[in-house]
């Protein structure tokens, strides 16, 4: 039976530092851990606030495309994913005025399916008008560069 979503919904997350590095997060109950390497003043325990936010992109990438395929009639089998951000430091050391700290995102999404490359085509292009944190990412004005391939 499919969930039915509201039209709109809040999603709260509480957190607290732990560290002028390190930081814990709440959401749902589950914990959710930040830090920073070594060299930054952390104990790197866990991923950085960047790398969670990329992680991120691949987590809903994941489920919005599993979506997009399953409306698609599209059979996607496995799918692998490796994301690289282009992470512009001028801003953060006001060393310059920037656009955006990501100036370009490289995304690449290899799927197991029989599907054809006009079909991945369209789920690829799909995906990017739906997954939330893809519309942010590129509102912000990141050029995110997208290659999608069978395996």
């Amino acid at each position: 039976m499919a969930h039915v979503m509201p039209d709109l919904f809040k999603i709260d997350v509480a957190g607290h530092a732990v560290s002028h590095a390190r930081s814990e997060m709440v959401a749902r109950g589950k914990v959710i851990a930040t830090d920073e390497p070594p060299e930054r003043g952390g104990t790197d325990l866990y991923a950085t606030p960047l790398e969670t936010m990329l992680s991120s992109f691949l987590g809903c990438t994941n489920v919005i495309a599993n979506f997009v395929a399953g409306s698609m009639k599209m059979d996607v089998r496995d799918m692998q994913f490796d994301v690289c951000g282009h992470f512009d430091t001028r801003g953060v050391f006001g060393k310059a005025e920037i656009g955006t700290p990501f100036p370009v995102i490289e995304l690449r999404v290899v799927l197991d399916t029989d599907a054809n490359d006009e079909q991945i085509a369209k789920l690829a292009k799909t995906v990017g008008e739906k997954c939330p944190v893809s519309v942010l990412l590129r509102r912000a004005g990141c050029e995110i560069q997208e290659n999608w391939v069978r395996k």
